[in-house]
């Protein structure tokens, strides 16, 4: 028999916290630890119940779910996180998985493929709602439609810093790497992301893998 996951569900609608609560705890193997209305009393909960997974929303009152998110990673990056929204904006997918999230699914999915979700992110797997990835995919695609080749583009040394940032270099790693200091490199990454005309570090990555910069 498969170990039981311990949730915990973050949505500032009581009625849709009650439901799923009533739902995951009447699947096999799923135990809703709490049920919380804000991303304040997510992170205090999370404290003191150590669950295995967290379901929350994005739009929550005091502290938002990817702010929340970012928080609970740095603190307890155990936890497995799945955002569960009616957001398919771009900018929060791709906030979410820059922050860490091992899933991002809308509203709109069925009770079935919400369990089936669950148990692929606790066991370990990034789900990614369809909706959203073609929203990504077609915002990227567009970009780079627009776009000359990246040498034509960057310099050598912006490659390189290209190279390290998809690598996961943080700016202070960077700056280490290439002896400067670390708001030289803050700089530097800011305007390499006005040249690209991206504005976070999953776009860099995307950009590297569609130019095969590697």
């Amino acid at each position: 028999m498969a170990p039981e996951i311990h949730v915990i569900i973050a949505d500032d609608q009581l009625l849709l916290r009650n439901s799923l609560e009533q739902i995951l705890n009447s699947a096999p193997q799923i135990e809703v630890l709490a049920s919380v209305g804000s991303g304040e009393e997510l992170i205090e909960a999370c404290g003191e119940k150590s669950p295995d997974l967290v379901v929350m929303d994005i739009e929550m009152p005091r502290i938002d779910g990817i702010s929340a998110l970012k928080i609970l990673k740095k603190n307890h990056p155990e936890i497995k996180t799945l955002m569960l929204t009616t957001f398919e904006n771009p900018d929060y997918i791709a906030d979410a998985f820059l922050g860490g999230a091992d899933g991002y699914v809308t509203k709109d999915i069925g009770y079935d493929e919400l369990i089936l979700t669950i148990r692929c992110v606790a066991a370990g797997m990034t789900v990614l709602h369809p909706g959203a990835r073609e929203i990504l995919l077609e915002r990227f695609k567009t970009r780079s439609k627009a776009k000359a080749s990246y040498t034509d583009l960057l310099s050598m040394e912006e490659i390189h810093i290209v190279r390290l940032i998809v690598l996961g270099e943080s700016n202070k790693a960077i700056s280490e790497t290439l002896h400067y200091a670390e708001g030289t490199v803050k700089n530097k990454v800011s305007r390499l992301y006005e040249k690209l005309g991206i504005t976070n570090r999953l776009e860099l990555a995307v950009f590297a893998v569609e130019h095969g910069i590697e």
